[in-house]
């Protein structure tokens, strides 16, 4: 399989694989330190607790998108401010800061008024830990996108881990003394700190001007139709193990996603290193040449380098699983497609950059819409012929590679290659490969113990061996 060569200028400003790497140290364990609240509290909580952890959170995505994409219109806008009469700089910091807010707290207000009706104990937390943890949460977001934009990256990256140390050692330590409660009350004040130390460079003061307020969510209102969109993608699954069965089923699978968090990282990492150049040279050399440049030397390298890596972890997941949590071990099949399922994402994530860049963030709710059915189509009969949470995380697979092939051939076409579906198909071969690989080394290599894993490892190499001819040419892109 081949792919069109794309004609580039050379836009590395520095190299894009040194600032991934520079930037990937801090990203990288701020993830980690993530991860390892989310397995850690799954070990206090247990399976059935932390599945009702595992709704909070869901929540707070869902409650994220009441800001109507309004965090990407003030990334935007902050790159690229509107003269104001007189000469100065109209700011949208506030306006944007004021509207957030006054969603999460409309959203708060509402889970309280429920939590002081509703007859269940566990409801009542529930929402009383929803209501406090999404308005720190909102704030905090606002932080760090005035941060990404307005500071170096050096702050941005310190920001990050500093804060995810504190979720891991606030939620942890406080869920010791209080059980869930405390991870509630953990994860609000973690965000509360964060906030704190942002507040020394970021405009914490609430303004409002409609129209600016109208501009923001002109950008950000198609992209929040995508977040939603693609948040029912991202979620659906969860909610169908959910409803098949309860919050003990759901706790499996989220330790699952726990797990494989590294997946969607390293496509973080390289969005914030490159979507101000993106922006950038979609107004200086216009957005074919700027998405063309973007695909070569982002998200082609990505989506054939790193799904190999994140299949040889994913196959390392389940004697690390038997070692340490053995209770856990129904979450193995499962967080083994979790790691090639986020990076599909990782994939949409960055080729998005281009879409949006280039004006094209109105076609992606479709996108997101045909890819939640494909998912919704195939995780109830992967249940109902018992393939279990393996079987959903396929589905939620499946539908996570239609939402990037659908993304890539955007950008394809936008930046003139002349077949771009073959283009998408082609560069997502690497990625499905790789996940049927770990899929099928996991059947025939079931065990965990240490010999299993030898043999498990000896077969996921040899299936990569049609995959090695791509390797070079994208590291050489990466370093150039």
């Amino acid at each position: 399989m081949t792919t069109a060569k794309l004609a580039l200028p050379d836009a590395s400003r520095g190299g894009l694989l040194r600032r991934v790497l520079v930037y990937g140290a801090t990203r990288g364990t701020a993830e980690g330190l993530l991860a390892l609240r989310g397995i850690l509290l799954a070990a206090v909580l247990g399976p059935a607790t932390f599945g009702s952890w595992a709704l909070v959170r869901l929540a707070m995505r869902y409650a994220a998108l009441g800001g109507l994409g309004i965090t990407r219109g003030l990334e935007f806008e902050l790159l690229h401010p509107v003269p104001a009469r007189g000469g100065d700089t109209r700011s949208p910091a506030g306006v944007a800061l004021g509207f957030m807010l006054a969603v999460a707290g409309a959203l708060a207000a509402l889970a309280l008024v429920a939590s002081a009706v509703v007859s269940s104990a566990e409801t009542r937390l529930l929402l009383r830990g929803f209501a406090a943890a999404s308005v720190a949460e909102s704030a905090y977001t606002y932080a760090l996108v005035a941060t990404r934009v307005r500071k170096s990256l050096r702050h941005y990256a310190g920001l990050e881990t500093g804060t995810a140390a504190l979720h891991l050692a606030a939620s942890l330590g406080l869920a010791g003394l209080w059980g869930p409660a405390g991870a509630y009350a953990g994860l609000t004040l973690a965000n509360l700190a964060g906030l704190a130390v942002a507040a020394r460079w970021v405009e914490l003061e609430l303004s409002w001007d409609p129209a600016t307020l109208g501009r923001l969510l002109r950008l950000g209102v198609p992209v929040a139709v995508t977040g939603m969109v693609g948040t029912l993608l991202l979620t659906a699954d969860r909610w169908v193990v959910a409803g098949w069965g309860g919050a003990t089923m759901l706790g499996y699978y989220a330790f699952g996603g726990s797990v494989a968090t590294a997946a969607t990282a390293v496509a973080v990492v390289i969005r914030t290193v490159v979507f101000a150049d993106v922006y950038g040279e979609t107004r200086s050399a216009g957005s074919a040449a700027a998405v063309r440049a973007h695909l070569e030397r982002a998200v082609l390298p990505f989506a054939r380098l790193l799904p190999p890596l994140l299949g040889a972890l994913a196959i390392a997941v389940g004697p690390l699983v038997a070692a340490t949590m053995p209770g856990y071990a129904p979450a193995v099949p499962a967080a083994r497609l979790f790691f090639l399922g986020g990076a599909a994402m990782g994939v949409v994530n960055l080729a998005s950059i281009g879409a949006i860049a280039a004006g094209m963030q109105r076609r992606l709710p479709l996108y997101a819409g045909a890819a939640l059915g494909v998912t919704l189509a195939l995780a109830f009969p992967a249940l109902t012929l018992g393939l279990g949470l393996e079987g959903v995380a396929g589905a939620s697979l499946a539908g996570h590679l239609v939402f990037a092939a659908a993304v890539l051939r955007l950008d394809a076409r936008e930046a003139g290659v002349a077949a771009p579906a073959r283009f998408a198909v082609t560069a997502l071969a690497p990625l499905a490969w790789c996940a049927a690989a770990v899929a099928a080394v996991g059947r025939l290599v079931p065990g965990h113990d240490s010999a299993s894993a030898a043999v498990a490892v000896a077969a996921y190499l040899l299936l990569l061996a049609p995959l090695a001819w791509s390797w070079a040419p994208e590291w050489r892109r990466l370093r150039r």
